[in-house]
């Protein structure tokens, strides 16, 4: 592809109602949707990944259930490959290649056309070094096309956000997410190990499930890490930001109305400057 590639990417903290607004849009747009999640890649991992796969209807989405929890290990340099695959695909059935997920350091890397120099790293084990990258080797990764990107992220006040959170964490306890992991160490065979290596949601619970704490601990040590993440997922977009990339932040996923400043994009319309911009806010020591 000579020319760059139109993209758009939704993104924003946990519990934002990303994928929500993300199909609404691929609706509109004739879009697919492209996961950039590092965990929603992994079968079985649907409760504590938030997958929701309900909520796509009809509309297509990719790098969702692409890999094996028990032996495999996902990284950025095969999320990339994936990622610039699905979009050239989407863009030949002239479809909308619209990203969507919390992962800031995949979203990131895709934007800026990441590029891993030397040979790839074999996968990490326990107890087992690892080469170093042979820097003389060719890429291991080099992106095949330049893409042009319109970044939309879902802005709720941090108030909110550890409400959601909250809200959102019971809901998937009443869904059965504990269940879901006892069956990924007992049907799939996933080690203990493996599932704390996953973190956050599968990481606890697999603590509650080898009975290391009781379920309240579980919820409140969870609570308060799902709560931390966010705040690491914003210092993450605060980076970005920084480095140059805009990020159009629409207040519950409504203004500036994402639909808009869609159509200007693909049209080729000038954007307006970003009303709001996480870096200049100061939340102080809270």
């Amino acid at each position: 592809m000579s020319e760059k590639v139109k993209i758009v990417a939704i993104t924003g903290p946990t519990a934002t109602g990303k994928t929500a607004l993300a199909v609404k849009l691929a609706q509109m747009f004739d879009g697919e949707i492209i996961s950039v999640d590092s965990r929603q890649v992994y079968r079985y991992m649907d409760l504590g990944t938030g997958k929701d796969l309900e909520e796509y209807g009809n509309v297509p989405y990719h790098l969702i259930n692409i890999a094996d929890p028990e032996t495999d290990t996902y990284n950025l340099s095969e999320f990339c490959r994936d990622a610039f695959a699905a979009i050239g695909d989407i863009v030949k059935r002239n479809k909308l290649p619209i990203l969507c997920g919390g992962t800031a350091l995949y979203l990131d890397a895709l934007l800026k056309g990441y590029r891993l120099p030397g040979a790839q790293l074999p996968p990490r084990e326990k107890g087992v070094a690892r080469s170093t990258a042979d820097y003389e080797a060719a890429p291991s990764f080099t992106p095949p096309f330049e893409l042009d990107s319109l970044v939309l992220g879902v802005l709720y006040d941090r108030t909110t956000v550890r409400e959601r959170i909250e809200k959102r964490l019971d809901a998937r306890f009443e869904a059965g997410m504990i269940e879901e992991v006892r069956k990924l160490h007992d049907l799939q065979g996933v080690s203990y190990e493996k599932l704390e290596f996953f973190g956050l949601e599968y990481r606890e619970i697999a603590f509650y499930l080898q009975g290391k704490c009781t379920f309240e601990e579980m919820r409140q040590s969870l609570l308060d890490k799902i709560r931390q993440f966010a705040k690491r997922q914003d210092i993450f977009f605060r980076k970005i930001e920084r480095s140059g990339q805009e990020i159009f932040w629409c207040r519950k996923g409504e203004e500036p109305d994402p639909a808009e400043l869609i159509r200007k994009f693909l049209s080729n319309q000038a954007l307006p400057a970003p009303g709001f911009r996480l870096a200049d806010v100061n939340y102080g020591k809270k």
